[in-house]
């Protein structure tokens, strides 16, 4: 027999309604995470008395914005009178100051330049919320240093040959601590991780690899000490130490610098806008300057700051396609005799592409999808959808006998190790990198960015297939592949050899050989001076649904003529992309950006009122492409 249960009553806990308001200053201008394009602006909030003492400029609080709660920044805070229907402030998320003055003027600049509500921006810029450390946490009032415009500078520091980078980041940083807190920014965690060792802890780490609770607590630690040295990745560039005194960018051109996120900011651009705004000293790091900083060296805005150096360079041009020729092989063996032998390689895995032996046609999936060979005992692989072909036959001709295209890193290692046999045989990539070998003879095979250290340096390093570096379709490809050249060759030995293996006429071989990337830098800038494209126009770039791509660019060329788009605007496009996308392009001259930024943001909204589907924007990036 089954007993009836007690009767329970519901509690319920009533909503606060608030009455009255703060007597000083009782109106709160906040940005509010409402998620809306177009509602971007400040809003104002009444401030209840009890939380007069806790809603501080920067603080989280919490509003009713459209029957919903949202998390909203304290922006500001005034008495210019109490217009009729204004909400209460719904509560104080923390009352620790997350957002200090400088951050809210550099995200209200980064806004107008990049096109974005400025929450896209604060996502980056403050971490999420712990509430354990909020609990622990003691306020602390930042004791702001004043900036001196006229003592701040920028500089380009050029990395030397034969010296390790990150011991002379570490040594730099201990050396400017010393006139105020540092703060460094490196493009990959790799690199965070040997400098946050080589300073131990005399360093703050900001990074995306920490725990919410220690991220979080870094940030707050450096945002309210003295004489600090932050360092970390790409979103650390908006930490504000009170007296900071030195920024800087390391390998400032690398793609790991520009956010994937909306709106696609990067460190370089927001770096230059802290120093205008503060007057801190910036300084930019690398082996080559990007495009953007060789054209501020060029006008004298930034100072190029480097020492007369020579290499041993030569040239061994592969004239008929084959890896190594025929006279390479002598000075590589000479080499080995004394220690390594680095080849760096342009690409990873086995094969980029397979083609049918019989019929020349390239090898494809049933999805349309290129085959390629990720190592050398495993099946074909589609590029797109993954599908593996263990038995696969032509489609053309039936043929089942494939032909390797595009030498991956594995196929390279095979075919230097066949080479020179006997000495044993490394491979650093991205999936398996080796940090350090000893100084013995071998060969070492290492994509980009992946070589592994020697002390000493490495008796020659090999710069295969040079022409593929520089052979990709986007405006960055000269550019990184220079930098990549100069940092591989800084790791040879004091009486080591650089060879290229790229085309005779490339200029990149006397470049390395006087150590000075100037001469291919001014080359390449006047090319792009005289089309008009970055870094000497602004460009804006879209990506629609094909169906409106047409209609989008007539009104853009409309636009144009009816003088609401700069003279200078061009339009191009549009472009089909994968599956159902356009991609159109708007650029301007320098002098003509704020017209037409205004402008695509005037349409954005647009858009956003009468609720068309979103667009993919980005304000210059990485690349056109």
């Amino acid at each position: 027999m089954s007993t009836t249960r007690p009767l329970r009553l519901k509690t319920q806990t009533a909503k606060r309604i608030e009455k009255v308001a703060a007597d000083f200053a009782p109106i709160a201008k906040v940005w509010v995470d409402n998620s809306v394009a177009h509602l971007d602006g400040v809003f104002d909030y009444l401030i209840p008395t009890r939380m007069d003492a806790d809603v501080r400029v920067g603080v989280r609080v919490s509003v009713d914005f459209a029957g919903r709660e949202c998390e909203a920044l304290v922006v500001a805070r005034g008495d210019e009178g109490v217009p009729a229907g204004l909400k209460f402030i719904s509560k104080v998320l923390s009352p620790t100051i997350v957002a200090p003055r400088e951050l809210l003027q550099l995200v209200e600049s980064a806004c107008a330049q990049w096109i974005s509500h400025p929450y896209d921006v604060l996502r980056s810029a403050i971490p999420p919320r712990a509430a354990n450390v909020d609990k622990a946490q003691r306020a602390v009032d930042r004791d702001v240093k004043e900036a001196v415009a006229a003592k701040a500078g920028k500089t380009f520091l050029h990395l030397q040959p034969h010296e390790d980078a990150i011991a002379k980041l570490a040594e730099f940083a201990l050396l400017k601590v010393k006139l105020g807190s540092v703060l460094i920014i490196t493009p990959e965690e790799r690199e965070l991780h040997l400098l946050s060792q080589a300073l131990g802890d005399k360093a703050c780490v900001l990074s995306a690899s920490l725990s919410r609770s220690e991220r979080y607590q870094n940030y707050l630690r450096s945002i309210s000490e003295n004489n600090l040295i932050t360092i970390g990745t790409r979103s650390a560039v908006f930490s504000f130490p009170p007296d900071l005194q030195t920024i800087v960018i390391f390998r400032e051109g690398a793609q790991s610098h520009y956010e994937p996120r909306s709106p696609g900011w990067n460190t370089r651009d927001l770096a230059l806008m802290r120093s205008a705004q503060s007057g801190v000293d910036l300084f930019f790091v690398g082996y080559s300057p990007s495009l953007e900083i060789g054209a501020l060296i060029e006008e004298g805005e930034v100072r190029l700051l480097g020492k007369s150096n020579r290499l041993k360079v030569s040239n061994l041009e592969s004239l008929n396609g084959e890896l190594l020729p025929n006279r390479i092989f002598p000075p590589i063996r000479k080499a080995l005799n004394s220690g390594p032998v680095l080849f760096l390689v342009p690409r990873k895995g086995y094969a980029s592409s397979l083609m049918c032996k019989k019929c020349r046609n390239i090898a494809t999936c049933d999805c349309g999808g290129k085959l390629s060979r990720r190592k050398a005992n495993i099946d074909p692989e589609c590029f797109l959808c993954g599908k593996l072909h263990a038995s696969f036959k032509c489609r053309w001709c039936k043929s089942d006998v494939m032909m390797a295209l595009g030498r991956g890193s594995e196929r390279h290692s095979e075919e230097i190790g066949r080479a020179f046999p006997n000495f044993p045989t490394y491979l650093s990539t991205a999936e398996s990198q080796i940090l350090n070998l000893p100084d013995t003879p071998a060969l070492v095979i290492a994509t980009a960015g992946m070589e592994p250290k020697i002390v000493g340096g490495y008796s020659a390093v090999v710069l295969t297939e040079g022409d593929s570096f520089f052979s990709y379709s986007d405006l960055r490809a000269q550019e990184r592949a220079r930098e990549t050249f100069f940092a591989a060759a800084a790791l040879v030995g004091e009486s080591g050899e650089v060879i290229t293996v790229v085309n005779s006429s490339n200029p990149i071989t006397s470049a390395l050989a006087q150590w000075n990337p100037k001469t291919m830098t001014i080359r390449e800038l006047a090319e792009l001076r005289e089309v008009s494209f970055p870094p000497f126009a602004r460009a804006v770039l879209m990506e629609v649904e094909s169906s409106e791509a047409t209609t989008l660019v007539a009104g853009f060329k409309k636009a144009l003529l009816e003088k609401r788009l700069p003279v200078s605007a061009k339009v191009l496009g549009p472009a089909q992309r994968s599956g159902t996308r356009s991609r159109i392009l708007l650029t301007a001259d320098l002098a003509d950006s704020d017209l037409l930024l205004k402008f695509i943001a005037e349409y954005i909204r647009h858009r956003a009122i009468t609720k068309k589907k979103n667009l993919y924007l980005r304000v210059d990036p990485y690349s056109l492409t």
